[in-house]
């Protein structure tokens, strides 16, 4: 036979987790409670008081055809499973030193608060041993709190269509430069995010590294009116990261059989192709890509594991490069 205490802690966790699963659809009748959890009426009405009083949940109340519907008042978490909810908190501790991180650790909080409070208890959730059982190696910005009061700067005036002005540091000038930018979007390439709008100064569209911006004011009063016609993804096109330069190139390498099968396992730009795979292991894979700059990067990653077999102009200039990085040592 249940021990009546058991039995009713039992029944006052599973009326939270109802309510929690209810609250967005406007919550559920004692009547309906009381159907779920095998109980009566005045034993529910028992349990809501308990909630609100000893467990400090608030709960709202709506009367409408003759009945009383309950909800939580604040909060509420989707139904989700112990695996879901950790790989949710893993994704978060991931982006720490990006420019979300300023806000992870506020966010990672509420999330622990949340779940320990309405949905699991510490064993079933072992939050703090998979932390120390998890390393996540990524490159890390030296000022994740900086970049991420500027990110959310620009989040804002992405709703609120408003331009801002950026004291910005130009890469290839060494220098920085002030602007008056319309904000259009932002784009994330290998966790570094990348603000896409309007220059006033150069009255075109531009790129802007959101780690290089070192100020950001809102000018909340100089409102903009985002064009119907712009996209994202046709802008971006067919570039290999971040930069469109307009003019599409036809690209083909050939990866050593170390690599090989790694590279046949990620897909690294929407036209990738699997041209043929020689009888030693390697792979020739073919891409079409707008934005060369940014693919030599990433071919050097690969030092001696990748060859440039087109075009001959890429072949030559990672060479170039190449004889550069030699006369160094």
């Amino acid at each position: 036979m249940p021990v009546p205490e058991l039995s009713r802690t039992i029944r006052i966790n599973k009326i939270i987790d109802l309510l929690n699963r209810t609250s967005p659809y406007g919550g559920l009748t004692t009547k309906e409670l009381a159907t779920k959890c095998g109980a009566s009426e005045r034993q529910i009405y028992r349990d809501l008081r308990t909630i609100e009083d000893d467990l400090r949940i608030i709960l709202e109340k709506e009367t409408g055809g003759g009945q009383t519907r309950y909800r939580l008042a604040d909060t509420f978490l989707p139904p989700l499973s112990p695996e879901q909810a950790l790989i949710i908190f893993l994704s978060l501790i991931q982006q720490k030193g990006s420019a979300l991180g300023g806000h992870i650790n506020d966010i990672k909080d509420i999330l622990v608060t949340h779940l320990f409070k309405y949905k699991y208890s510490p064993d079933r959730l072992p939050l703090e041993e998979m932390q120390q059982r998890i390393y996540i190696v990524e490159e890390m910005l030296s000022n994740p709190q900086e970049v991420s009061e500027h990110f959310g700067k620009i989040i804002n005036a992405l709703v609120d269509n408003h331009k801002i002005k950026i004291y910005y540091y130009v890469t290839y000038r060494g220098q920085y430069s002030e602007r008056v930018v319309e904000p259009y979007g932002l784009i994330c390439k290998r966790h570094n995010w990348y603000l896409v709008g309007y220059c006033n100064s150069s009255m075109a569209v531009r790129t802007f590294r959101v780690d290089q911006i070192e100020s950001i004011m809102a000018l909340t009063t100089e409102k903009f009116t985002y064009p119907q016609d712009f996209s994202l993804e046709e802008y971006l096109g067919k570039a290999w990261g971040v930069t469109n330069d307009g003019q599409i190139t036809k690209v083909k390498l050939k990866f050593s059989p170390e690599v090989a099968h790694r590279v046949k396992n990620m897909i690294y730009h929407p036209s990738q192709q699997i041209e043929t795979i020689t009888a030693d292991g390697s792979v020739i894979i073919c891409f079409e890509v707008a934005g060369i700059i940014e693919l030599q990067g990433w071919i050097m990653e690969w030092a001696d594991n990748v060859e440039v077999l087109e075009p001959e102009s890429l072949r030559q200039e990672i060479k170039a490069v190449a004889a550069r990085i030699a006369a160094l040592y």
